[in-house]
């Protein structure tokens, strides 16, 4: 069944409760940075679930999303089960995980508490990588596409288009050919290893604190083969909610302890990875602002800047002082009195 549009909130809650009631109550989950819209249900005989609704996507994505969910529920990763489908909506049934994100979570845990949970994710990332990456096979749903050269090239030009030039308004000739440069490093890089699976939005707006505490993962459907420590540097390096040293280190040491090899601060490839995924980032919160009207994202710009210029020191040598100075000549703020750990 082709993609289809977006239809209008009031016609996709009736469409959600005549396939999935009966419901005493159907509510829209706040909106994340993709256009898949997501709805409780609470059903009348009790219980509720969640709704993933793709129109754009269409029955592909549903496929894709199952075939994910399969995969990464074999090799036991927490993520919500699927309970239905309909594919006219078109609509996924979960599992309903709750709503209490690890970002929102960590303002009420103890440290021990923030401790257990980042090595917990940690270990989720590194058992995706581990066992999930011998699953997908050529002709695997998730085998294609691939967080390669070409699909990083592309993200990296999101960052330029909507973020350098647009936003920022820079049109300097010399500077963007120097950004270019910098995009076939990084692309180089992070593109030098075996590709490895990835859920490829890794961080604490997508992951659940449930009763342990333990975490639930969601949000999976774009899993896919992406650079090693993809999900680790989504996890540690995040904009939203930038873990401190000690946190980090545990998901660190976790990931490594899951998934074998060095810990990825001894890795170089870790520092390009990560700043790949931040300038990808910035060029996403830069294009929901501009594009979709959603300024509320541009709240996260900054850390992701502190960031970017963090991976960019971490490389290190000639490369790293030349991504270094063309990120500050770009316009990102030099806080390294208030920049994370």
């Amino acid at each position: 069944m082709p993609p289809k549009e977006v239809r209008p909130a009031a016609t996709v809650e009736r469409l959600l409760r005549r396939r999935f009631g009966p419901a005493r109550r159907v509510e829209r989950l706040a909106a994340d940075a993709s256009v898949r819209q997501f709805w409780r249900i609470e059903r009348t005989a009790g219980g509720t679930a969640v709704a993933c609704v793709d129109a754009r996507g269409g029955t592909v994505a549903l496929d894709r999303m199952q075939a994910a969910c399969r995969l990464l529920r074999s090799i036991g990763v927490p993520v919500a089960e699927i309970l239905d489908r309909d594919d006219r909506i078109p609509a996924l049934l979960l599992e309903d995980l709750g709503d209490w994100l690890l970002a929102d979570a960590l303002r009420a845990q103890t440290d021990a508490e923030r401790r257990t949970l980042y090595a917990e994710a940690g270990r989720i990332a590194g058992r995706i990588a581990r066992l999930g990456t011998p699953e997908v096979k050529v002709e695997h749903p998730l085998a294609w596409p691939m967080l390669a050269t070409e699909r990083l090239r592309v993200e990296l030009a999101f960052f330029a288009v909507h973020d350098v030039a647009g936003r920022r308004g820079v049109h300097d000739e010399g500077l963007l050919r120097a950004l270019a440069g910098l995009s076939d490093a990084i692309v180089g890089h992070a593109t030098a290893h075996p590709l490895a699976l990835a859920h490829r939005d890794f961080h604490a707006r997508n992951l659940l604190v449930r009763p342990g505490p333990a975490l639930g993962v969601v949000d999976y459907q774009d899993a896919l083969l992406a650079p090693v420590y993809y999900d680790l540097a989504s996890l540690v390096r995040d904009p939203y909610v930038v873990p401190d040293a000690a946190l980090a280190a545990e998901a660190e040491r976790a990931f490594a302890g899951e998934a074998g090899g060095a810990v990825p601060d001894q890795d170089p490839l870790f520092a390009w990875v990560a700043l790949q995924r931040d300038l990808k980032a910035i060029g996403t919160y830069a294009f929901q602002a501009l594009r979709l009207g959603r300024e509320r994202f541009t709240q996260y710009i900054p850390a992701a800047e502190r960031l970017a210029l963090r991976a960019a020191r971490e490389i290190g040598g000639d490369a790293g002082r030349d991504a270094e100075a063309l990120l500050l000549r770009i316009g990102f703020a030099d806080d390294r009195r208030s920049a994370p750990a």
